[in-house]
């Protein structure tokens, strides 16, 4: 290799020569490139190489000049070119923690370096996992690309998946409904999108990990459960609905109109969110109490939730002035609590 390529530089020199014109020195024809080619590739007819300049002093001093500056230039054209150079070395990069496990069931958030690395699913019945409160939430685990349904405490620990992303196949939650758990914990009734039904509202039954179908239509549904979990109670495309769990039998009931429709705890009374105000109503749907809140036509409740003992309402104030958060007492609603919107989510306590 290294001769291929000292014959190559050799050529290159003796064509900048001719190009030029000028005579080749013994200097030149002693240059180490050119010392390894054959003895034919170096022209001895001096006449081809005559200078155009006649004078003799001229002619020596720009030869020399001429073979310095050949010289120079072969020097730049066969810089590199004698052995094959040594590669760079290699940029050796740290490699960075994996985010996942090897078998993509481990993700650590750095922001929540005390939650698991793995996924943990919630189990049906598991005295600990429901010896306290927990919420529920949407979300999506990055490597399965589906979002499914979560539990965890009230803090926030124990994160658990309910619902395993393989029984989405064919529909999917509806984020903007809120999922609603039944009083023993087994089910939980959902909104779904799905490709065969449309719009569904649906069971999931996490003791036999199954969807269970209570009807099609849309529009939110605001879950209510019958405190003895058999009845699961819904709007669904401007009607109002029941489903008796035990039967699968689904009854259609006199409508409440509401934003919003809280079942309170006693299981006989609804409180129907009415934008401003609220009215109670009894169980069949008839209207006990109207209570206005003193608020004016241009002001809304937002997110308007009830306490587990049915004792206050909290919500967040719109389209009058700064939103600000608002717990009222249902006893006494002229009793409330004002506090300036630093966040939307607040969770009332299983202690009161």
């Amino acid at each position: 290799m290294a001769q291929q390529h000292t014959v190559a530089q050799g050529e290159t020199l003796l064509r900048i020569v001719r190009q030029y014109g000028y005579q080749t020195s013994k200097a030149l024809h002693n240059h180490p490139y050119i010392l390894g080619l054959p003895m034919s590739l170096i022209s001895q007819n001096t006449a081809l190489l005559k200078p155009l300049l006649t004078t003799s002093l001229l002619t020596k001093s720009l030869s020399r000049r001429v073979v310095i500056m050949l010289l120079s230039v072969a020097t730049l054209l066969l810089t590199g070119c004698g052995e094959e150079p040594n590669p760079p070395a290699k940029q050796v990069a740290e490699e960075q923690p994996s985010r996942f496990s090897k078998d993509k069931i481990a993700y650590r958030h750095s922001y929540h370096p005390e939650w698991p690395k793995e996924v943990r699913n919630e189990v049906y019945g598991d005295e600990e996992t429901f010896s306290t409160p927990r919420i529920l939430f949407n979300a999506k685990v990055e490597w399965m690309k589906k979002k499914t349904l979560f539990s965890a405490r009230m803090d926030g620990s124990d994160r658990r998946r309910i619902i395993p992303e393989t029984a989405f196949e064919g529909r999917g939650l509806i984020g903007s409904h809120t999922p609603k758990r039944s009083p023993d914990n087994r089910y939980i009734a959902l909104s779904m999108d799905t490709t065969e039904h449309g719009f569904t509202r649906e069971l999931w039954d996490t003791k036999t990990q199954q969807f269970i179908l209570m009807s099609e239509g849309y529009g939110h549904a605001h879950f209510n459960w019958t405190k003895d979990s058999e009845n699961v109670i819904f709007y669904a495309s401007g009607k109002h609905y029941n489903y008796h769990v035990p039967t699968k039998k689904l009854t259609e009931r006199p409508i409440i109109y509401s934003n919003g429709l809280f079942l309170l705890p006693g299981g006989k009374t609804f409180l129907a969110d009415k934008k401003n105000k609220y009215w109670l109503h009894d169980f069949n749907g008839d209207v006990i109490e109207k209570v206005d809140l003193g608020f004016n036509t241009q002001f809304t409740m937002r997110h308007l939730a009830v306490s587990p003992f049915g004792d206050y309402i909290y919500f967040v104030s719109e389209g009058l002035g700064a939103a600000q958060n608002y717990w009222i007492n249902l006893s006494d609603p002229s009793k409330r609590i004002i506090l300036p919107k630093k966040t939307w989510s607040y969770f009332f306590s299983d202690k009161k």
